[in-house]
């Protein structure tokens, strides 16, 4: 008999790994690396819900739209998006879609603040630009999107869970062999 359940005890594994490795990272003052991990976590995640094997920038707006944003509403997906695109790819804060003037405002994560702290004291943001408090970003935000993406999983229908399985299992096999 199939198993039907979804492997959710090893998924949070993963998470609490993923989660552990930001934040050493981030103790460590190594910020990009750090919003990198993120990154990666937020296409993980949206990827298993995505429906399609083909991942897509669709999928990341959605799901930040769905879990992110309202922890942090001064941010938009898009300009996650074009944030994400810049760290990765170019290792930058500049990304195609703010060179081609498809995103409003270009984001800037400012380090070393405590998660409270608010960053008005130090810069106002204007029509060009957000600073974004790295520190709450990582530790609240992050992880509250998570947390609820976690509880929806768990609350999926079994034809839902259909699709996740196979996804699930991708994400959680070994990358490589422990002696």
């Amino acid at each position: 008999m199939e198993n039907t359940e979804l492997d959710l005890c090893n998924l949070d594994q993963h998470i609490q790994e993923s989660f552990d490795g930001i934040k050493l990272l981030e103790l460590n003052s190594y910020f990009k690396q750090a919003l990198s991990c993120a990154f990666i976590l937020i296409d993980q995640m949206s990827w298993l819900v995505s429906g399609e094997e083909i991942y897509g920038n669709v999928y990341f707006k959605k799901w930040v739209n769905m879990y992110l944003t309202k922890h942090y509403p001064k941010i938009s997906a898009e300009e996650l998006w074009a944030y994400r695109n810049g760290l990765i790819h170019n290792n930058s804060t500049i990304s195609r879609d703010i060179t081609k003037g498809k995103v409003s405002k270009q984001l800037y994560f400012y380090n070393g603040l405590s998660t409270l702290e608010a960053l008005d004291a130090y810069y106002d943001d204007n029509d060009d630009y957000h600073i974004v408090n790295t520190a709450k970003f990582l530790q609240i935000t992050l992880v509250c999107a998570v947390k609820e993406f976690r509880q929806d999983l768990a609350n999926l229908s079994i034809q839902e869970q259909s699709g996740v399985k196979e996804k699930l299992r991708k994400i959680l096999q070994p990358l490589y062999l422990d002696k």
